[in-house]
């Protein structure tokens, strides 16, 4: 799933990791579904998984994409007061837009450029030099990991 992982511990984040209470999911390669062979790897992935929560999460991923860019990368969530999308802009892995959506008004929160790269580890370099030890968020990993486990019907 290549960068779908990230997605999928976006939204559990997003959402704060509420349980999953079913996942499906479909692996295909070359256009073709994967069917658990181990001599080919996914280039398409599309997943739904149903939250305890009554929210149904859905994302499809490619790292073949014919798409025109090097990448398509977006999270969008739609609520009853509004919604919220982050996106890529033209195919770049490190420039993104935020827009907060209100019925049919957009607003852009937050534009490109934006120097980010490296932020989260200078965050956690800091805190470890702080005296800070290990973090029981890391293991909202585990959280991730089931439900890729489960698109990946293992």
């Amino acid at each position: 799933m290549d960068l779908g992982v990230h997605l999928v511990d976006l939204a559990l984040w997003t959402l704060d990791y509420p349980p999953v209470s079913d996942v499906s999911g479909k692996l295909f390669a070359g256009g073709e579904p994967l069917g658990g062979r181990a001599d080919r790897v996914e280039d398409y992935a599309v997943a739904t998984a149903d939250l305890a929560t009554g929210t149904t999460m859905r994302l499809a991923c490619s790292w073949r994409l014919q798409a025109g860019c090097d990448a398509m990368i977006s999270a969008t969530f739609y609520g009853t007061d509004g919604g919220v999308a982050l996106r890529n802009v033209d195919g770049s892995f490190y420039d993104f837009i935020a827009e907060r959506y209100r019925s049919t008004a957009r607003e852009t929160r937050a534009t490109p450029p934006d120097d980010w790269g490296g932020r989260a580890a200078a965050d956690w370099a800091e805190r470890l030099a702080a005296g800070e030890r290990f973090d029981p968020e890391a293991e909202r990993l585990v959280d991730v990991a089931c439900v890729l486990d489960r698109i990946y019907h293992r």
